[in-house]
């Protein structure tokens, strides 16, 4: 499997969990307006902090009394160490009418920090997998123009490097780079190849590469490597 085709998988991936956790996110910011909606307001206090044996934070159990006049007992949504409460802290309690023991705390992160914990992973996630899919869309769109119109070019084989800007699966691809004539001015200028996963150096070693370039924007160019790899890079 080429490096392009690990970053595409990797970009979809985030670009849909992205949207997965976004849509969830949006689903509990509208279930909790639904809910504050038919819900009644009671003032309630915090009767103890509990911590579970697999969990290092602290819960708060929220005890108030519904329009029944009955007590009732609740556990915040939230775990946190240290503790966002304390023992007789006074807070304010949304609850279902119908069913008083399934409540909430009404202050931001009671009622916001799920929504925005998910909305916000979804928003960095489709940024993300969004960016990389754009990326290589736009790459792929350009060799293909790269590979009818591009300019040939002969440049010299100079190395192989392992680019560790790049990093997909803990591993980081090779790229490689040659020299040759820049043919808008005809200077000698450096060329760059996509990444790949092996490293081609033996067989490179002394060989002269063909490069397509655009003559209007040298710096958009491919280095031809068919007969290392795939494909062009």
């Amino acid at each position: 499997m080429g490096a392009t085709t690990i970053v595409r998988l990797v970009g979809w991936c985030f670009l849909v969990l992205g949207l997965v956790f976004a849509a969830a996110g949006a689903g509990l910011f509208y279930y909790d307006n639904q809910f504050a909606a038919r819900a009644l307001r009671a003032e309630g206090v915090v009767s103890d902090l509990v911590r579970k044996r697999d969990e290092t934070g602290y819960t708060a159990i929220v005890r108030f009394t519904d329009a029944q006049s009955q007590q009732q007992e609740m556990a915040d949504r939230m775990s946190s160490s240290p503790p966002r409460f304390s023992r007789g802290d006074k807070v304010d309690i949304l609850y279902d009418p119908q069913s008083p023991s399934s409540a909430l705390i009404d202050d931001v992160q009671g009622r916001y920090f799920l929504p925005g914990m998910f909305g916000g992973l979804g928003i960095i996630f489709t940024i993300l997998g969004g960016a990389m899919v754009l990326v290589l869309f736009f790459r792929k769109r350009r060799n293909a123009w790269l590979l009818r119109f591009g300019q040939p070019v002969e440049a010299d084989f100079l190395h192989v490097f392992r680019d560790e800007k790049l990093n997909v699966n803990g591993a980081n691809p090779f790229r490689v780079v040659a020299q040759g004539a820049d043919p808008t001015n005809g200077r000698i200028r450096r060329y760059e190849s996509g990444p790949i996963w092996v490293d081609p150096t033996d067989q490179l070693q002394g060989r002269k590469l063909r490069v397509l370039v655009d003559p209007k924007k040298p710096e958009h160019h491919m280095i031809d490597l068919t007969d290392v790899v795939s494909g062009p890079a």
